[in-house]
């Protein structure tokens, strides 16, 4: 939420705060006040009154002089409020999005992986040819299996695959 310059909103609210160094000084709104005891702070963007003790930024000032709720002050000042993300939700979701992108990933290495072996392996013609692939060979029913996993198991099952094979 971007808050409204302070002293930008004191004048907007029909106030005319004179400048005394490096402060602005208003004779403050919220009490009785024959001298000015309300300081602007421009750069921290607060205000402080020594007499009252009254004290904030621009939401605050405003929410005082007109005795508004915060959410009625925002729309006065026509603030809009961010939407509030939770950020437990937000890690789940990061998380849940990076598993579903090592299963997706996975799932494609394991496919190509098959492919490629069959595709090899179709044109192999003498006994020594397929020795050459034998621990392939071997490996092809664990590909099987992991695939399948990865096509229709539950998420637990392949959030262990996926732990196993890192």
């Amino acid at each position: 939420m971007n808050k409204p310059d302070l002293l930008l909103t004191i004048e907007k609210e029909g106030f005319t705060p004179k400048r005394k160094g490096k402060y602005y000084w208003l004779s403050c709104p919220f009490h009785q006040d024959r001298n000015p005891s309300l300081k602007i702070d421009t750069e921290r963007q607060n205000f402080f009154c020594f007499s009252c003790q009254q004290h904030g930024s621009a939401i605050d000032f405003v929410m005082a002089l007109h005795g508004l709720s915060f959410r009625e002050t925002l729309q006065y000042l026509k603030i809009h409020e961010p939407l509030r993300v939770n950020s437990h939700q937000q890690k789940i979701k990061s998380l849940v999005n990076q598993f579903r992108e090592r299963e997706k990933s996975l799932k494609a290495e394991l496919t190509d992986y098959y492919r490629d072996f069959h595709s090899i392996t179709r044109d192999l013609q003498t006994w020594e040819e397929v020795e050459e692939f034998t621990e392939d060979f071997n490996l092809i029913p664990l590909a099987e299996y992991y695939l399948e996993i990865l096509t229709s198991g539950t998420d637990e099952d392949k959030y262990y695959l996926m732990k196993r094979i890192r």
